[in-house]
């Protein structure tokens, strides 16, 4: 049940959180410019009331329509809300929030429908108006039943609300909202309740103390200093860095591993929060706008004029009463527990520390896991790889949600909480559970293990996607084909030739460090990483992009029925195959413009373009540094007619998910070679400065020169 719970919760962090710059915006232009702001101005106030009722609505159902069905869902997530919008005098956010995820559900199974069924020539025609005709329909549902049922339930809630704080009940919900926090159902809780129903009651009044109900870092604030001054060991010791995340950071998952250690805080967290809410409710305190993330800092920018110390000394009493239930709980504990970390101690022995089922392997890729994989785990995420790289030991950190796993990763840390949805994601992955993502035995554990097997286990030091790291060395790009895009070749019999140059056959004896390409061959992850002498060796001759090793390309027979214009044999890639200046577009209509060049060189057949659209629906092929590599399926080969390489330059950039590609070089490989290419690409996007200069290029040939 909690695990549906914390589905939901996701998915409605889903629609608002990408979207919390405007809600943050919003938020800044009325506690400024409305009669009762810091700086009433007329003409701006007129911005409030439109960027409400229309923008941040549109926002909502735009992202959830394009969570379900990318571009095309978010379009028609778009237009259907507009039906519930005009259908009602109040903000619809919550049929925002139906209307999105229902209209990319409807457009997806449309596609899904008359998929292979449209002739040549009309896929456009369809494409197009089946987002018109749809969103029509659906804008009209909105308009006369959704907008309707909405608008009941709104007021409903919203009145309900209203009698709780008028009879002075609100502090009783605080017996709900911390249980529910510290369950991780923060997200849940605070986009899908309190938000939808602090924004109506805003737009009357100018603020609500929905807003603060959730977001208010007192309660944990105290239940932190009270670790910090009566703890011991290394709890007490990460106590003072938790209470700089917490409450500047505005990262509360940051105590909950505090109140899992020892449950019966929990007490000392709704005392707190209610004392809270009592205070708030007693002086009419409230927010003008949603404060995310948590912090005291984004809680008092939202503070309604006049009312900012009123706010601060609300958020100052909770984490006093917090402080004053929690201490002698935590005294009483320290006077029992032997030094560490009660956390460890609480865990069940099956669940602490290494899991046994995949111990003992080599470890290359460490992901650690959260719910919404944005908060806690960057943040652990960011501290163990500047461990490891002062260190010198290079493994690969990163951080991911629970729900997407890479499914290259040797090993997961997760909270306990999170142990079992997790232990489901990432079967084939060592699980190591912990309480506390700034100081807990368990890391220092993997530390030394890591540290002790270097010499055999180390992979490259690469961050993921969405991560800027100058340090990331060029071997990423080979990372990025799934694992079974490599044990499929392999399992074909495919042997890597690791003897060729960056691009083209070697002509001298190969290096005596075993070259990435072949170390794939030998991991568990038929991943390209290898050891740091081994990335030494990748550094290839760069001198020319003219062939694969002749000996595995396809014969003649083999390609008969290539297009006349095909590719020269042993041509990657051609100056022709090069495009610069293009204008930003969908990642999608980016991968298919990359396969449709990769087909009119001759280097695959037409039915590898959705190949790789369906591999960037696996995981994302972008790989930080401005680059994605797309390509094809490991089912797909096939379909490849010979290797080749195609090249886009995008000045403005492609978004991948949130990180902006400018180069994009779409891949097709003949068996083994598809893991060849990759290695090859490596040696010449080591380069930061060739890099740069490859993205600003504005003639093909500047491009090809500085690769062949």
């Amino acid at each position: 049940m909690r695990q549906q719970i914390q589905q939901f919760g996701r998915t409605l962090s889903g629609m608002v959180m990408p979207n919390i710059g405007a809600f943050i915006a919003w938020g800044f232009i009325t506690a400024l410019f409305i009669p009762e702001g810091w700086w009433p101005n007329g003409q701006l106030a007129q911005l409030v009331g439109p960027m409400l009722t229309y923008l941040l609505p549109l926002l909502i159902a735009y992202t959830a329509g394009r969570n379900v069905a990318g571009e095309r869902g978010g379009v028609i997530g778009a237009i259907a809300a507009v039906g519930v919008i005009v259908g009602s005098d109040i903000p619809m956010f919550i049929g925002a929030m139906i209307m999105g995820p229902l209209a990319g559900y409807a457009i997806r199974r449309f596609d899904r429908m008359v998929e292979g069924r449209v002739k040549a020539g009309f896929e456009m025609l369809v494409s197009n108006f089946s987002i018109g005709i749809l969103g029509m329909l659906l804008a009209v549902l909105g308009y006369y039943v959704v907008g309707s049922v909405v608008t009941g339930l709104t007021m409903l809630i919203s009145s309900g609300a209203e009698l709780v704080i008028r009879h002075g009940l609100l502090p009783l919900v605080s017996l709900f909202v911390e249980p529910a926090k510290v369950l991780f159902l923060n997200n849940a809780v605070n986009h899908g309740i309190f938000s939808p129903i602090g924004i109506e009651q805003a737009r009357e009044t100018g603020q609500s103390i929905m807003f603060l109900l959730e977001t208010n870092p007192g309660p944990g604030l105290g239940v932190l200093l009270a670790y910090w001054l009566f703890g011991r060991g290394n709890a007490r010791q990460s106590a003072p860095g938790a209470v700089i995340i917490q409450f500047f950071g505005g990262i509360h998952e940051i105590y909950f591993p505090y109140i899992l250690a020892r449950p019966v805080l929990i007490v000392a967290a709704i005392a707190g929060s209610a004392a809270g809410l009592l205070f708030f409710s007693l002086t009419d305190a409230g927010l003008v706008a949603p404060a995310s993330p948590g912090s005291i800092l984004s809680v008092l920018a939202m503070a309604p004029k006049g009312k900012t110390l009123i706010v601060l000394l609300g958020v100052v009493i909770s984490a006093a009463v917090s402080l004053v239930v929690a201490a002698p709980f935590i005294r009483r504990a320290s006077k029992t527990e032997t030094e560490g970390d009660p956390a460890v101690g609480k865990l069940p022995q099956s669940t602490a520390g290494i899991s046994p089922h995949a111990a003992g392997r080599p470890v290359r890729k460490v992901i650690f896991a959260c719910d919404a994989g944005m908060g806690s785990s960057a943040l652990g995420a960011t501290r163990f790889r500047k461990r490891l790289r002062d260190a010198e030991i290079g493994v690969a950190v990163g951080n991911s949600a629970a729900d997407r796993i890479p499914s290259d990763a040797d090993v997961v840390v997760c909270q306990s909480v999170l142990a079992e949805r997790i232990a489901a994601a990432a079967k084939g992955a060592e699980l190591i559970v912990i309480d506390n993502f700034l100081s807990d035995p368990g890391l220092d554990a993997l530390f030394v293990r890591l540290e002790e097997a270097e010499p055999t286990a180390a992979g490259p030091e690469t961050v993921s996607c969405g991560e800027s790291d100058s340090d990331m060395p060029a071997a990423r790009l080979a990372e990025a084909v799934l694992p079974s895009d490599v044990c499929d070749a392999r399992s074909a019999g495919a042997t890597p030739s690791s003897e060729t140059s960056a691009f083209r056959p070697a002509e001298t004896t190969a290096s005596p460090d075993m070259p990435a390409a072949r170390l794939a061959e030998t991991t568990p992850s038929c991943g390209v990483s290898g050891s740091r002498s081994a990335q030494s060796a990748l550094s290839c001759d760069q001198s020319g992009l003219r062939g694969a090793a002749a000996d595995s390309a396809p014969q003649p027979e083999e390609t008969a029925s290539a297009p006349k214009d095909a590719a020269p044999d042993g041509a990657i890639l051609q100056p022709g195959n090069i495009r610069v200046g293009l204008p930003a577009e969908p990642k999608e209509e980016a991968i298919r413009r990359a396969g449709e060049l990769l087909v009119a060189g001759g280097y695959a057949r037409p039915e590898y373009v959705d190949a790789m659209l369906r591999r960037e629906k696996l995981a994302t092929t972008c790989l930080g540094m401005g680059l994605a590599i797309p390509h094809g399926t490991s089912d797909a080969k096939e379909r490849v007619l010979r290797s080749g390489i195609v090249i886009l330059q995008y000045p403005d950039g492609v978004d991948f998910d949130g990180e902006k590609a400018h180069l994009i070089v779409g891949i097709a490989g003949v068996g083994e070679e598809h893991l060849e290419i990759l290695a090859r690409l490596s040696a010449s996007f080591e380069d930061e400065e060739l890099l740069q200069r490859l993205m600003t290029a504005t003639d093909p040939q500047v491009i090809y020169d500085a690769l062949k």
